[in-house]
């Protein structure tokens, strides 16, 4: 099975595709590659890690979350996909979710990168999607559009996708894009067996 992830999804004027094959481990390979990428890192089948405290809190209405990534997505010219898919891997959309780290928010923000996105209130929804997407598509472009390498950016952090030359090999980060690009490829399932 093939996939195809148009630049589109992160800018309406790249005309780049990406082709993704979903081998028979369940990992998805890259097998069109970027010209400064090396091969791409199978991501190992392994449970991530889990948010600390988002039970424990009352969660926003999804539909109001969902507004907020819908403006944000439209704001940075990146598909709501994309940020939707981060958002609900990040926190399952709890806007008071605190990982051990110390991330916060429906996006996950560290606090160094909330400020220096302007982010004052990390639980604000409006105020933290709007960071993540944002964030989101800093690393978007500093990676050529590629959603795989973003997505590892946004988790592990720009510096170690760029130590590693791809995915970096940490299993947290590996089994994050994996789990976001699944939901992607089951959203554009869904949306092309409908059409």
């Amino acid at each position: 099975m093939v996939f195809v992830f148009c630049g589109a999804l992160a800018t309406p004027n790249a005309a780049q595709a990406e082709v993704f094959e979903l081998a028979s481990n369940g990992n998805f390979v890259q097998i069109s590659r970027p010209a400064w990428k090396p091969e791409p890192v199978l991501v190992p089948d392994y449970v991530g890690a889990e948010i600390v405290e988002p039970s424990q809190m009352p969660t926003m209405p999804t539909g109001t979350v969902r507004q907020h990534i819908q403006h944000a997505a439209a704001k940075y010219g990146i598909s709501s996909d994309l940020v939707d898919a981060v958002a609900w891997q990040e926190s399952r959309y709890n806007p008071r979710a605190r990982s051990s780290a110390g991330a916060m928010g429906v996006m996950q923000l560290m606090p160094a990168t909330a400020r220096m996105l302007g982010v004052t209130n990390p639980h604000d929804v409006r105020q933290n999607v709007s960071g993540g997407a944002a964030y989101l598509r800093a690393q978007l472009e500093r990676f050529g559009n590629n959603v795989p390498l973003a997505l590892a950016a946004y988790n592990a952090g720009p510096g170690a996708v760029m130590k590693y030359g791809g995915i970096p090999p940490y299993r947290e980060t590996q089994n994050y894009v994996r789990q976001i690009m699944r939901r992607l490829s089951a959203i554009s399932l869904q949306r092309n067996t409908y059409e």
